[in-house]
């Protein structure tokens, strides 16, 4: 099937948590351990990431670590950027020889686009609103976001992250894996260091273990050598993320567990054990004096710690925005989830609107029918609504696709529109609310334009914003929220 777009060819391309109980109840986490570090008041060590990687690989190889000698770096002369074009001249741009500007095309001029809003019924707006309005009157708020590589980047996120922490306080970078998952994993205002040798997992990875033990991240990262770490700083200069009071670690209570070394700063470490004769969560919280800090995690040798992830927080008020997103992934995946991890450790996390922003890869999968989409999505609310049955919900559809054909010549992705109307059917059901993130940039065809603008709004591979276009769609969804508290009483 063939469409026209005025004069553009778009063709579609072609410790021990409960499990969860069939009440609905929630899941509700055990304590977790404390682990005070009072003495952690010199902040974080000068050793630099590249540094503690190399000692790390010489004593996987039996050697000694020598420090290479210091390099006198010649500095280079400062950049001369050219201006970008004047965007009237743009608008002249013809694609496919017609007459056809790029300021036809949906989308071409993001500053003119309407506020897409946040749909639902009164009482799911007034629940939402109610979250706005907590975090304006002073109280502590967490947002948690889940989905695929659009939240996994932590672009946009990390926008509503700023945004909302400049306004009302800065609690923290929040949930995050403290060894990355794949190359290009990454967090906003947060540092992160890891060796290679960890095996990450998650639904749906080829060689992946299939047994769904996951917590709060649906991913996990294992090792049983005492010569592989992780770990997460508070950010140096950036003006977010450079404090913290405490840290919450989730790990794997299970037979074959093995110690847990925790270290912050140069403090002594402290060894904790995740072996038990049930599988489990278990989470750690380490206090450490407000101010900057380095929490190094390691294996002992005496088995396989399994991370489940941590989240760096500051007591106070202010705002939470935990990014939880693994690239390629379907909202499905939260179905094979074990509930005895998953739902003590989103209740743990305890927040206050969780944001499911999926879409993109189920529209690609040309096997899924929207039926068996919406049954699925079913699913995974109620399974949400289970685990943290006081929070609010909203479902973030998927933005807008393309493809190059050819010079000029373009195509968008016809199963967007019908999956993102299959989230709306279904959030209204369940009393989410529903942001269309397509309609928000334009509309059908709007990713083509996003990725001829000057400076892009779209990536080459169009499926992926630039950062320019992820920080506007997180300020757009902050602008959005904005409005559903105004408009409540």
């Amino acid at each position: 099937m063939t469409r026209l777009l005025g004069s553009l060819l778009l063709a579609s391309s072609a410790l021990t948590g409960s499990p969860a109980r069939a009440s609905g109840d929630p899941a509700r986490p055990a304590d977790a351990v404390v682990l005070e570090f009072p003495g952690a008041t010199t902040g974080p060590p000068a050793r630099t990431c590249a540094e503690d990687r190399a000692r790390s690989d010489a004593a996987k190889r039996g050697a000694e670590y020598v420090a290479p000698p210091p390099i006198d770096v010649p500095q280079k002369p400062p950049r001369v950027t050219q201006p970008d074009p004047d965007y009237a001249a743009m608008k002249q741009l013809v694609l496919s020889g017609t007459n056809l500007t790029l300021a036809q095309l949906p989308g071409a001029e993001p500053e003119n686009l309407p506020l897409q809003p946040i749909e639902g019924d009164a009482d799911t707006l007034a629940t939402i609103a109610a979250v706005m309005q907590k975090a304006a009157a002073g109280e502590r708020v967490r947002l948690s976001f889940y989905g695929a590589s659009h939240t996994s980047a932590d672009w946009w996120t990390g926008e509503v992250r700023r945004v909302l922490q400049d306004r009302h306080g800065d609690l923290g970078h929040g949930f995050v894996f403290p060894a990355a998952l794949y190359k290009g994993y990454r967090g906003q205002d947060i540092n992160l260091c890891r060796t290679d040798a960890w095996t990450s997992e998650w639904v749906g990875k080829r060689s992946g273990r299939d047994d769904g033990f996951f917590g709060p991240g649906g991913a996990s990262l294992s090792s049983s050598d005492p010569e592989d770490f992780g770990w997460i700083q508070t950010t140096n200069t950036n003006p977010h993320g450079r404090r913290i009071t405490h840290l919450e670690i989730f790990s794997l209570a299970h037979p074959g567990g093995g110690g847990m070394k925790i270290t912050v700063d140069d403090q002594e470490p402290v060894i904790v054990e995740t072996k038990h004769e049930e599988v489990s969560l278990l989470r750690h919280k380490v206090i450490v004096p407000e101010g900057p800090h380095r929490i190094e995690l390691r294996p002992t040798g005496t088995g396989e710690l399994r991370l489940l992830g941590v989240s760096a927080e500051r007591e106070g008020p202010g705002v939470l925005v935990d990014a939880i997103g693994i690239r390629g992934r379907e909202a499905r995946t939260w179905l094979d989830w074990d509930d005895r991890l998953f739902g003590p450790g989103l209740a743990a996390l305890d927040p206050d609107l969780v944001v499911l922003a999926y879409g993109t890869n189920e529209a690609n999968d040309l096997n899924y029918d929207v039926e068996r989409y919406e049954a699925d999505l079913a699913g995974v609310l109620e399974k949400l609504h289970g685990a943290v049955p006081g929070a609010a919900c909203l479902l973030v559809g998927p933005s807008d696709r393309g493809k190059k054909l050819g010079r000029d010549v373009y195509a968008i992705w016809d199963r967007t529109r019908p999956f993102a109307e299959a989230q709306r059917k279904v959030a209204l059901a369940h009393g989410c609310g529903f942001w269309d993130w397509q309609q928000a940039t334009g509309g059908e065809g709007s990713m083509v334009a996003w990725s001829l603008l000057k400076p892009r709004m779209g990536a080459k591979d169009l499926i992926h914003f630039s950062a320019a276009g992820y920080r506007w769609s997180g300020r757009q969804l902050v602008e959005a929220l904005d409005t559903v508290a105004a408009g409540q009483p």
